[in-house]
């Protein structure tokens, strides 16, 4: 009998903390075991073993789950770090590091098993049918038992007799993509000095700071076929899921060899399959969105981060981590190297650079021609019709007749953005959130983009029982109407969260755009990572609805998506034009993506920060309090505020509901990271101590401020 400590299955940071179990069996670091836990029965993660109980009744584990362990030292000590660093209990973090099928829960996925036919004993007596039926099949055994079934009739009597015999193994699913040419080319100059920068250089990260078009998924190509050579594990994150269709198909066509992919459309079976693929050596390449940074890795050779400024990358749950934090304890473990890369840099990453902490490489030139032309369409002069300027409309028209193709980003989907009634002038909101409902005109339901719930639309105002509704703005769903009107023979494919909710509806759409399409439409997915020959006219709509966000990284945003949707034209043989429909084509952001000058942008928005005290100058925290009643979430906000004197904290103040429940928050600053930290745990155990009702929410290093 030994006594362990375990992690139970709550992410609450109440119960962060380890209960002693009495365990009968032989167990491990890393294991899942079944424990009491009051009247239930949970699962727990096991975190030390052979320690002293803390009192005198210990109750039993009632069963011990895994023989070997799930997490390695490294994955249980990073556990334990992202636990700390972001202020979050560590057994959510384990559940996060883990599969769906995998995690400490009682209402975790299942696991899929199939039967496999394997040779057991040839030698045994058989009829002579019986033996030529086996003869058959040896070769090519193991094989499943369904498809034996199908090639032999006597897969019974040969399976009666022991020559061969069933194994239950792991149900896989087919993942691949089409297959694609290689279109390896010669390295220019510029690429060529940044991978010797790279290979020779000294620093454990480097920041890769190339314009759209210049090659810097080649130099990741370059870098990551040497490291493979040497048989250590390469990584590339990637940071939305329609990125992923795109990467494994250039990385599948150079090494021609399996690949491990990992993101958030996979199902829990797939998932598995995939983190086994990793953990038993079958796969040395692993390409996946933020939740691959966990993979089982034993030899991990490089980090490549490719769009490292998107704000994909932070999670927005407990545990409330950014993966470029994840992948430097990971790289400092395996002594290997990290590339962040972008045609925009984070402003963080880049001033990183810039003080020499991480080594800065430059790709300046496009690989074909210049930087596309940005044409500022100024909506105080331009004419306008049906949300598109006269100058926009025809671009399209001239591209269409030369069969080149076009990409035009909305950063808003659905229909309609607000509903209003014109009689009354009600408008619609959720009653979770309190923020204006969108009309998505295909499934004729009002949909909150906050909260994702939908609601059925009779067109009938609630409030006066009218039935007419101004239509206010304009969504993806709309204005691919709209481009169907007026181009009826082209073929126009929109790409934004509805139309991708299928699975592989990413790499469906990129695929016909490619072979046949004429007009892309879409949201801020399509403004990056895309890469087509014919696209020659990007159009960007509504380009000051990112600017107007009170936000401290409203204007990083912007300039980001702005620059990132101009570099998706003109990448090859053909001319690109950029149209940017704007009411305001003086401000310094517009007027840095239209030079293409980041640096410019970049000392203009460090100013502003080290004004305003904002990072990279300081760390942020936000911490919000949830309640149904706003003046028990204010109160409570208002102590937590007197708490921290210490530190300055801005609030507390109202922000949009969840829930039905009042939001208020604050925001702490400081200028040591860990005075920071330790002051926010601090706040954690007091607001326990303070057995309220009012839920705390902690989100340390936020990418923006929620509103």
């Amino acid at each position: 009998m030994s006594y362990i400590d375990v992690y139970i299955e709550h992410n609450s940071l109440q119960l962060n903390t380890t209960f002693t179990y009495a365990c009968k069996e032989p167990i491990s670091v890393g294991c899942r075991v079944r424990v009491p836990f009051g009247a239930l029965d949970l699962i727990g993660f096991v975190a030390a073993i052979d320690v002293q109980p803390r009192i005198s009744t210990v109750k039993e584990v009632l069963e011990v789950i895994d023989k070997e362990p799930l997490l390695n030292d490294e994955l249980m000590a990073l556990a334990m770090t992202i636990s700390r660093q972001y202020v979050c209990s560590v057994i959510s973090v384990l559940k996060t590091m883990l599969p769906p099928a995998l995690r400490p829960s009682s209402s975790k996925a299942k696991i899929i098993y199939e039967d496999w036919v394997v040779l057991n004993d040839p030698q045994v007596d058989l009829t002579p049918k019986q033996r030529a039926a086996l003869e058959s099949v040896m070769e090519q055994l193991p094989m499943k038992a369904s498809v034996l079934r199908k090639r032999i009739t006597l897969a019974n009597p040969l399976l009666q007799k022991g020559a061969l015999r069933l194994e239950q193994r792991v149900k896989t699913s087919q993942l691949d993509l089409e297959s694609i040419p290689d279109t390896s080319f010669s390295l220019t100059s510029e690429q060529k000095n940044a991978i010797e920068q790279i290979e020779k250089g000294t620093k454990s990260v480097y920041l890769l700071h190339g314009v759209t078009g210049s090659g810097k998924t080649e130099v990741f190509l370059r870098l990551a076929e040497k490291v493979l050579t040497q048989g250590k594990q390469v990584l590339f994150l990637v940071p939305e899921i329609g990125l992923t269709p795109m990467m494994i198909q250039r990385v599948k066509a150079r090494f021609q060899t399996k690949i491990a992919i990992y993101h958030s459309s996979l199902n829990a079976q797939e998932k598995y399959e995939q983190y086994l693929l990793v953990k038993n050596r079958e796969a040395s390449i692993v390409i996946g969105t933020r939740s691959s940074v966990f993979m089982p890795f034993c030899d991990l050779g490089l980090i490549l981060m490719d769009e490292e400024h998107d704000a994909s990358y932070k999670q927005d749950s407990m545990p409330r981590y950014h993966a470029r934090d994840v992948i430097l304890e990971r790289a400092a473990f395996h002594h290997c190297k990290v590339v962040l890369s972008s045609a925009t840099p984070s402003l963080d990453s880049y001033a990183r650079a810039y003080k020499g902490v991480y080594a800065l490489v430059e790709l300046t030139h496009r690989i074909y021609l210049d930087m596309p032309r940005i044409h500022p369409l100024d909506l105080k002069q331009e004419k306008v019709e049906q949300g598109i300027s006269a100058r926009l409309w025809k671009a399209i028209e001239e591209a269409l007749y030369r069969h080149e193709q076009v990409i035009l980003l909305l950063n808003r989907r659905g229909y309609l953005p607000v509903v209003k009634c014109t009689q009354c002038n009600e408008t619609f909101t959720c009653p979770d959130c309190g923020i204006a409902l969108t009309y998505h005109k295909k499934e004729d339901v009002l949909m909150c983009h906050c909260c994702g719930r939908v609601f059925s639309f009779d067109h009938t105002c609630p409030h006066c029982h009218g039935h007419a509704f101004y239509h206010m703005g304009m969504g993806t769903e709309k204005l691919e109407e709209t481009l169907k009107l007026r181009f009826p023979s082209a073929n126009i494919l929109r790409m934004d969260a509805d139309s991708t909710r299928k699975k592989n509806a990413h790499a469906k759409i990129l695929k016909e755009f490619h072979d046949q399409g004429d007009i892309l439409v879409g949201t801020q997915m399509v403004a990056k990572g895309l890469d087509f020959e014919r696209v020659t006219v990007v159009g960007i709509l509504q380009a000051d609805a990112a600017l107007m966000r009170m936000d401290y990284q409203s204007a990083e945003r912007a300039y980001a998506m702005l620059e990132q949707a101009s570099g998706r034209c003109g990448r090859h043989e053909k001319e690109g034009h950029v149209y940017i429909q704007t009411f305001d084509p003086d401000h310094y952001v517009i007027k840095s993506v239209i030079d293409h000058d980041y640096i410019s942008f970049f000392k203009k928005e460090m100013l502003y920060r080290h004004l305003g005290k904002y990072p990279p100058y300081v760390y942020l925290c936000t911490v919000i309090y949830m309640h149904k009643e706003e003046t028990k979430a204010m109160q409570i906000a208002q102590d937590a505020k007197d708490h921290l004197s210490d530190l300055v904290v801005l609030g507390p103040i109202s922000i949009s509901m969840r829930q039905q429940k009042a939001r208020v928050r604050l925001v702490v600053k400081g200028k040591d990271r860990s005075v920071l930290n330790q002051r926010i745990w601090d706040l954690v155990q007091y607001h326990l101590s303070k057995k309220t009702t009012v839920k705390q929410e902690i989100n340390m290093y936020p990418l923006g401020l929620e509103e």
